[in-house]
């Protein structure tokens, strides 16, 4: 019995530790709206919204803010430990897949939509127009509002991660907001602060991002690089 609860706990540790390392592969999409853009020298672009999947294991492109706490991880880590007791004794021990956080279900909180699309597009709009678009291309830009999420921090404290993450894509431009445009004081936050006035916290910072990002993307270097992917 002892000897169980040692390998028990110990092979919980390494599903946690895997949890850390895995490489996230890109999300699947959904496209929820198409718009046109007219510049000012008289090109369009096909403004494209994709919803994408906020984890590999969530089969839909529900865009609304996403709660991972311990127990989501503890049940993975308990159907993990099932599976390799299992496979000691099957020789089938390569089947069993390791995860990440981030790609735990959790739970939506359908009262607090992500608004990055009301934030993003007037911002992203009046980039675009003064860009020198070739007219005999059919150009599109595609943005995926992808993670709007809280995750536990540690496995003791109450704190809690802001994920955030939003592609922006043309041809072969791509360019992320996400919550590396956030200070370290502003995406790590106990639980208590997150959920006041219905998660409102979540909103501003998500506007702080947004905002960041809009003014990495206007220096030079970025519109070139998008100027391009546009001609």
């Amino acid at each position: 019995m002892k000897f169980s609860k040692i390998f028990i706990l110990g092979f919980s540790s390494l599903v946690l530790i895997a949890c850390s390392s895995n490489r996230e592969s890109l999300p699947r999409t959904k496209a929820v709206s198409t718009d046109t853009i007219v510049l000012n020298n008289g090109s369009t672009i096909n403004f494209i919204t994709e919803n994408a999947i906020n984890g590999q294991v969530v089969e839909d492109t529900n865009n609304y803010l996403n709660i991972v706490t311990r127990g989501d991880t503890a049940q993975v880590v308990g159907v993990k430990v099932v599976q390799f007791a299992t496979s000691l004794f099957t020789l089938n021990s390569g089947s069993i897949s390791s995860f990440t956080k981030e790609e735990l279900k959790g739970k939506y909180v359908e009262s607090v939509p992500n608004k990055t699309m009301d934030i993003l597009t007037p911002e992203l709009y009046a980039i675009l127009k003064k860009i020198n678009a070739n007219k005999n291309k059919n150009n599109t830009v595609t943005v995926q509002p992808y993670k709007f999420k809280l995750i536990y921090d540690g496995l003791t404290d109450n704190k809690y991660n802001f994920i955030y993450t939003t592609y922006i894509r043309s041809n072969n431009f791509e360019f992320v907001c996400s919550d590396k445009d956030l200070a370290l004081d502003d995406k790590v936050k106990p639980f208590s602060d997150w959920e006041m006035n219905n998660y409102q916290l979540v909103q501003d910072v998500t506007l702080k991002a947004i905002n960041t990002c809009m003014d990495r993307l206007k220096l030079h270097k970025n519109i070139t690089e998008l100027e391009k992917a546009l001609n």
